[in-house]
């Protein structure tokens, strides 16, 4: 075979090949799923796929599905937002505790000139007045901390002095139960919390 010849008919060949690979291109493009964009996270989604990947919406779901979904996150919002109410009762209950035990303090320096007692009574207003701080950031550890110290100090009186143990029970009892049911809400906030990270509906502090 001449060599002008073959080398045309190897321009062909290439030619032809191209041509295959353009149309196995087009055929790879037009076989893709379609994508739509998710309503509640923005992410894209396939068409072929009911949930979304990143958040669970049913983004080719029926309008119920998506009704359910939104009533879902919505409820869960109202839950958390219940929960941190009752936490912030918690809160004043620890800042309250801090006051007393300053006015505590207050009268036992300078009314009974007991000044161990004072300073005693001082550096439990500061740690309450920390915690009240830690609260805002960590509502849980810093409430169930309050409980601890609280209850220890009325353990503690209790041997010094018996007849601590009925002096005023009932607002310890209201404080008690106070800073359990801030604990419990504190435990039901981070629950939801979580629950609405993983469904991208966290709402944003700010």
């Amino acid at each position: 075979m001449e060599p002008h010849i073959l080398v045309i008919l190897l321009g062909f060949k290439v030619i032809s090949d191209n041509q295959t690979l353009n149309q196995m291109d087009v055929t790879f493009e037009n076989s893709s799923p379609e994508t739509t964009v998710c309503e509640n996270c923005s992410a894209s989604v396939v068409s072929t796929q009911k949930f979304c990947s990143q958040c669970s919406f049913p983004a080719n779901g029926s309008d119920e599905e998506k009704r359910n979904f939104r009533f879902h996150v919505s409820s869960r919002k109202r839950f958390l937002n219940d929960a941190q109410e009752k936490m912030k009762s918690s809160k004043i209950i620890i800042f309250g505790l801090a006051g007393i035990f300053f006015i505590v303090g207050l009268i036992m320096g300078f009314g009974k000139d007991d000044f161990v007692s004072m300073v005693t009574n001082i550096f439990l207003c500061i740690v309450f007045l920390i915690l009240a701080a830690w609260c805002t950031h960590n509502p849980f550890g810093a409430t169930l901390t309050a409980l601890i110290i609280y209850g220890t100090l009325l353990v503690v009186n209790a041997f010094v002095d018996p007849t601590t143990i009925f002096s005023g029970i009932i607002l310890k009892g209201v404080i008690i139960t106070a800073l359990v049911k801030g604990i419990r809400s504190a435990q039901e906030a981070q629950k939801y919390l979580s629950e609405l990270e993983k469904l991208k509906a966290a709402p944003v502090n700010g």
